[in-house]
């Protein structure tokens, strides 16, 4: 069975923080003040977003390095890859400001 990913950046709903909150189907990370410090394998794709209507195309990458604080506010870096990785990017661009 395929994993749900579903993940919102804090900015979209009028609070102004740097948190995403990623719905991994059995458990919900949470991460603050994320930073993607790594990328690999770029790839061209079309997403949608909430915030417009149709898809956009959109450069992303295949393998991230994120470094964020988690609940207790200790640092982490993980890894992400494919599908997790390029919600991730979208919504990371959302707390710096970017639309697709």
């Amino acid at each position: 069975m395929d994993r749900l990913f579903v993940i919102l950046a804090a900015n979209m709903i009028g609070v102004p923080k740097t948190i995403i909150v990623v719905s991994l189907g059995i458990m919900d990370l949470v991460m603050f003040n994320p930073a993607i410090t790594q990328k690999k394998g770029p790839y061209e794709t079309e997403e949608g977003c909430l915030s417009l209507t149709g898809t956009r195309k959109v450069t992303r990458y295949q393998e991230i390095k994120v470094e964020f604080q988690d609940m207790k506010f200790k640092k982490q870096k993980k890894t992400f890859k494919d599908s997790p990785a390029e919600i991730i990017q979208h919504e990371v661009d959302h707390l710096e400001g970017v639309l697709i």
